[in-house]
């Protein structure tokens, strides 16, 4: 009996040593970079057959404040609120309030979706929450205290709810498209969208420490976010707060993606059933040979074919990822609150998963590099950018030395970075569009992104600020066309 005992208990050691030290080189990683200044704070979960097999936090929620990370610190997830948001939706969906297949507008007012290019009456619920709508990309960025302030969503979609291209022709990641799907769900539960999500997503599947930042009375719960230096960022919001405001721990997001894995937690409420949540996972619109969108889903591959559902998010202070196996019934959640941090996200997520999936591969989405321009791109264009009842003029110069564009008025600018990136031409110039919104951005330089459709060139111009310590500048959308020019061989 004693041998046994003795047996027993060298058994149950080597397995919980075995347990431990399967995470250590993941640990080691993320304390490393801390340690270097790369990184401030890490929350990081796991799940496995509906059970949280391990989740761990490091490093700092708020350095002043002397607050380290748990798995229970709330992080803003930046994009990964896509998924909640359409979560949010459904429910509407399965009670009747909305259907995915009608038209956005019937449920907008006063401000309602518009064209430049194609038919507002084609832009759907689905095709809003798939980026297929054909409607712009935007990102402001309103730090508290400053001198700007958050617009409403209907200011939004009357000044930037414009079709850049037609709907349901390529998927086109724009938060004017799901900030409206958030606003459809406030409109039709009659409540702000945040109390929205809370009622009908958050509170029912206990995700107790997760809040739309709306919610000030939990404001001290925040990881406080950093730049590449680790210094902190003001607090800040953005134009379109149903795509990127939720705050929620690794705790939390790895219960929800349960929920999606279709786990049926004891104390959580069945919001949705399994047809609602495959609806969510179903591909929408391609991406590109080996990705989909769904209905706030990421759609991919893995290494051995199986279904990969996932959502990113990057912005200022900000890298986060959820990642779902469902074949495997596994889940991945890792949060961080630095502006550097996205190869220690995905080395984290990588290595993770692989402690259940020692063959685990992922290739993580890069831009395309721009090919060579048709021939139909070269030559004079002149054109009109619409910002409301105002225009802007403009004439675009498409040649082999040199490719300009200018602002009426002002000096020709060369046009860099020029090519064709998935039937698009895209390029960058600098510029001041005078308009008002783009003179109290300080936005200078010009993103454009256009297509020839018959005798007409036409789509977005992005006017882009750069916002302090971060990585990506704030954008600000104007649909543009443009008629060919008949060119003098002074001009060329």
């Amino acid at each position: 009996m004693t041998r046994v005992v003795a047996v027993i208990a060298t058994l149950l050691f080597v397995e919980t040593a075995q347990g431990a030290d399967q995470y250590d080189a993941i640990r080691q990683d993320i304390e490393r970079e801390i340690a270097a200044g790369r990184a401030s704070g890490v929350a990081v979960s796991l799940t496995q057959r509906g059970k949280v097999i391990w989740q761990e936090g490091f490093g700092w929620a708020d350095k002043k404040r002397g607050e380290r990370v748990t798995p229970d610190t709330p992080f803003l997830l930046a994009s990964v609120t896509k998924p909640f948001t359409t979560t949010a939706l459904m429910v509407l969906v399965a009670i009747k309030k909305v259907s995915l297949d009608a038209r956005a507008n019937d449920y907008l007012m006063p401000a309602k979706i518009r064209a430049g290019v194609g038919n507002p009456d084609d832009v759907t619920v689905r095709a809003l929450a798939s980026h297929s709508s054909g409607l712009p990309r935007i990102f402001q960025f309103f730090p508290e205290g400053g001198a700007r302030k958050q617009p409403s969503m209907d200011e939004v979609i009357r000044d930037y709810g414009v079709l850049v291209c037609p709907p349901n022709e390529q998927y086109y990641y724009s938060n004017v498209g799901m900030g409206i799907v958030a606003h459809i769900v406030s409109r039709m539960s009659g409540r702000d969208f945040g109390e929205s999500l809370k009622d009908k997503v958050l509170k029912p599947l206990g995700l107790s420490h997760s809040f739309f930042d709306t919610d000030l009375s939990r404001r001290d719960e925040m990881a406080q976010r950093y730049d590449d230096q680790g210094n902190a960022f003001p607090f800040y919001v953005t134009s379109t707060p149903g795509t990127g405001e939720l705050y929620a721990s690794a705790h939390d997001v790895a219960r929800f993606a349960m929920f999606h894995l279709k786990v049926h937690l004891a104390d959580q409420q069945p919001i949705l059933g399994d047809e609602q949540i495959d609806e969510l996972h179903r591909p929408v619109i391609r991406i590109s040979a080996d990705r989909s969108y769904g209905i706030g889903w990421m759609i991919g591959r893995a290494f051995d074919g199986s279904t990969v559902l996932y959502h990113n998010g990057d912005q200022a202070g900000v890298v986060t990822v959820m990642m779902l196996l469902p074949s495997r019934d596994i889940s991945c959640v890792v949060l961080t609150n630095q502006e550097a941090d996205q190869d220690l996200v995905e080395r984290t997520r990588d290595a993770t998963i692989r402690t259940l999936v020692p063959q685990w591969n992922w290739k993580s989405s890069a831009p395309l590099p721009p090919q060579l321009l048709p021939e139909t791109y070269r030559g004079k264009w002149r054109g009109k950018l619409h910002d409301g009842d105002r225009t802007v003029a403009l004439t675009l110069l498409i040649a082999d030395k040199e490719s300009t564009l200018q602002i009426h008025g002002q000096n020709k600018q060369s046009i860099t970075d020029l090519g064709l990136v998935e039937e698009m031409m895209v390029g960058k110039a600098r510029g001041d569009l005078g308009l008002p919104a783009t003179r109290a951005a300080k936005a200078e330089t010009l993103s454009l992104r256009l297509k020839v459709r018959g005798p007409k060139l036409e789509g977005e111009i992005g006017a882009e600020a750069p916002i302090p310590h971060a990585k990506g500048p704030e954008h600000l959308p104007f649909w543009a066309e443009f008629s060919r020019a008949k060119v003098r061989s002074a001009d060329q």
